[in-house]
Order: C-alpha cells, then sequence, then structure tokens
C-alpha cells in the first residue's frame, strides 16, 4: 500500500474546487486561485489564468464594464468590492471573482447555462472556505 499516500495533505483549493463543482451541479469547470499582484497562486489544468490574473483583479477594483480572460470578452453582470460576475454575450460561459482575503482572489468559470447568481454563491462560498489556507 502507499503509505506516503495515506498521510498526504489534502490540497484545500482542489477541496473547494470540487465542492463548487458539485454544489453548482458540475456547471463551475474551471478554478484558480490569484493575486492583485498578478500571480497565479493555484489553478486548474484546463486553463491558463497566467496572462490575465492582474487585469481581472484589476477589473473588479475597478468596477470595468467587461473583462477578458484568454481572449474571450465577458460582459459585467454585476460588481462589488469583494466580487464580479460577468458573462460571454457569445455563449461562451460565465467568469466569476470572489475575494478570499488580503489580496488573494478565486476566479472561476462556470457553463453558459449556468445560473450567474446561482454560480456565484457556490463560488463565494469556496472563496470564505480558503480563508487563512492558502
Amino acid at each position: 500500500s502507499n503509505i506516503r499516500g495515506e498521510v498526504q495533505m489534502s490540497d484545500p483549493v482542489m477541496d473547494a474546487y470540487t465542492e463548487a463543482y458539485n454544489a453548482s451541479g458540475q456547471m463551475i469547470q474551471a478554478f484558480g486561485v490569484i493575486k492583485t499582484d498578478g500571480s497565479v497562486l493555484w489553478q486548474s489544468n484546463n486553463w491558463d489564468l497566467t496572462a490575465d490574473a492582474k487585469n481581472l483583479v484589476a477589473a473588479v477594483n475597478s468596477r470595468a464594464a467587461s473583462v477578458t480572460q484568454n481572449q474571450v470578452k465577458y460582459s459585467t453582470m454585476r460588481t462589488s468590492p469583494e466580487s464580479l460576475v460577468a458573462r460571454n454575450t457569445g455563449g461562451n460561459g460565465i467568469l466569476v471573482l470572489a475575494k478570499i482575503e488580503g489580496d488573494k482572489w478565486v476566479v472561476a468559470w462556470a457553463a453558459a447555462d449556468a445560473a450567474p447568481d446561482g454560480v456565484y454563491v457556490d463560488v463565494d462560498r469556496a472563496a470564505k472556505s480558503l480563508k487563512g489556507k492558502i
């Protein structure tokens, strides 16, 4: 048996992502943790946030009318100092940012047919669960 595997620490971000994925009915399909300075602390292997991380957080802080991730433009639906929910008008999904604490943020992508408000609740819950863990 793999003894080392049994004592391995769980990954708090993977746990938060899995919980959000399940809570959203499998709608939340990409997930990451980014910082205000543009560094990426964690990202699911199906996207790359490194080019856009800094601009994504800046968009929340400036309450931007739109955000771009991986060259896809999302129109902001609602924003607050601690969150942003944006939707691609061409049916290419929903982008959500939720503040963890300090300069750390969760960014998540959900399928186009997800309910934006419901997805936001799941992402915000994930972000809150990561306080003090990353």
